[in-house]
């Protein structure tokens, strides 16, 4: 008799690892954008008012909003916005390359790796003064010119910079971005911003200086407490921050640039330095007194790194393969820029954008008087979603809050303030805003850490700029 064989048990099923969540890549978000917008446009009615040419610049009419036939943005008009979006956002673009180029080919030439030797040897062991004195420098710069985008020069100076001196990448990229994007927002005479609220408010050029750098002084003091507070911790600890495996990646490759400049600089090389530094303050110097423009600013930054690498004894040759080579390394972030462009050129071919401005108009003459100043802040906060512009937002809202304003009782003064605090605080955590984007790629910050880490400092600066509009309203501010 057969002796029957036990069936072996059927093996367990092997249960598949649940996936992990990850974070979209920031095409996948800027792309999903433009096709939500696209969506709008078969939703939200189309309207537009009527435009009139105010010291050269196309400004709304209020009051002269209407309807239109609906216009619904295509499937080619979906398929042309990046592109589109790159030739309206060609300036920024470019600056993003050039500038980002100009400085990578510095530091590949030795001549950043000197100037931080020499800076380091300066300071001895006070070196955590290096956070504020970068911070304020950015803000104050920031503060007068109006260009947040300078943060894109400062990042590759700063970064290996704050890594020496045992910090983090996140440290660094507040850094170049919170100095000059909050010298913005609190500007003392940006002409984007202030310049063009006081041209259409017909304020005197500038008034009001003196508040908003009490203001300004106030809102760098908190951000650098709040960035010092970060490299303290993550010195302490570096598996605490949140770029640890990043840092050690760009250490690696740091420590490979030092290696090969090697701390015994060249004669030509020192030379070098001592004129990039005469050169760089020559170029913030004339930005301030002649208001140049990103074509002017890329091109004399393009110019001080082809003069610098002369100097150090790079040929033409060599200096054109670096350049290629740096700018390889910003190109992801000047495509951000263009590609955050997109979404509103969607919004202007569907032309939905004036009747958003509408309801938003409509929204704030409901509100009491006494709180018409924190919703106008609202107000640019949210427009800037759609309008990353700051002179672009200007001459679209201004002319409708301003008579609002004046209906309310809030002065014009009150309404700019609102408009810069409001629009310039968006600028560092909105994604359509393309040199925010364009330093987070060339940083290798992903926007969720981002966003993370700088949460609890937007509430501070939200709140203080709240408080300004109050103490402005106070004050009776004209």
């Amino acid at each position: 008799m057969a002796i029957p064989v036990p069936t072996p048990p059927a093996p367990a099923a092997v249960q598949a690892p649940a996936k992990k969540f990850e974070i979209p890549d920031i095409y996948v978000i800027l792309g999903a954008m433009i096709l939500f917008v696209a969506l709008l446009s078969y939703v939200i009615p189309a309207g537009e008012y009527q435009r009139e040419i105010v010291n050269g610049r196309a400004t709304v009419v209020a009051g002269s909003f209407a309807f239109i036939e609906q216009q619904p943005v295509g499937f080619m008009q979906v398929v042309e916005a990046i592109p589109t979006g790159l030739v309206k956002a060609g300036d920024v673009v470019i600056l993003t390359l050039l500038v980002g180029g100009a400085v990578g080919v510095i530091r590949g030439a030795g001549i950043i790796n000197y100037g931080i030797d020499k800076l380091l040897g300066a300071l001895g062991s006070r070196t955590s003064l290096m956070i504020p004195v970068l911070t304020s420098v950015g803000g104050v710069i920031s503060a007068f010119i109006g260009t947040p985008e300078l943060g894109i020069a400062y990042l590759p100076i700063v970064l290996p910079l704050m890594l020496r001196l045992g910090y983090d990448t996140m440290t660094a990229t507040a850094i170049a971005l919170l100095g000059p994007s909050v010298g913005f927002a609190f500007a003392l005479t940006a002409p984007a911003t202030v310049g063009t609220a006081h041209l259409l408010g017909e304020l005197p050029m500038f008034s009001g200086a003196a508040f908003r750098f009490a203001f300004l002084a106030l809102a760098l003091s908190i951000s650098t407490a709040f960035i010092m507070r970060h490299a303290a911790r993550v010195k302490a600890n570096p598996e605490q921050s949140p770029t640890a495996e990043l840092d050690a990646t760009l250490r690696a490759r740091f420590a490979g640039e030092e290696s090969a400049s090697d701390s015994s600089y060249t004669p030509r090389q020192r030379m070098a330095g001592a004129a990039t530094l005469l050169m760089f303050v020559a170029i913030i110097a004339a930005i301030l007194q002649f208001k140049l423009g990103f074509m002017a600013i890329s091109g004399l930054f393009m110019l001080m790194a082809v003069a610098a690498c002369l100097l150090a004894g790079q040929t033409l040759n060599a200096i054109c393969a670096s350049y290629n080579d740096a700018m390889k390394g910003v190109m992801v972030g000047a495509l951000i820029c263009g590609i955050a462009r997109g979404v509103s050129v969607v919004l202007e071919q569907g032309m939905i954008m004036d009747t958003i401005v509408f309801w938003l108009s409509e929204m704030l003459s409901k509100l009491p008087p006494a709180v018409t100043a924190y919703g106008i802040f609202a107000t640019e906060w949210f427009f800037n979603l759609i309008v990353p512009s700051g002179s672009g937002k200007a001459v679209i809202t201004l002319p409708i809050l301003y008579p609002l304003a004046d209906l309310v009782g809030v002065s014009r003064q009150i309404v700019v303030l609102g408009l810069q605090w409001g629009e310039g605080l968006a600028n560092v955590i909105q994604p359509t805003e393309g040199y925010f984007m364009a330093i987070l790629a060339m940083a290798g910050v992903p926007l969720n850490r981002w966003v993370r880490f700088f949460l609890p400092l937007m509430g501070l600066l939200v709140a203080l700029a709240l408080a300004g509009l109050f103490v402005a309203q106070l004050a009776a501010l004209a």
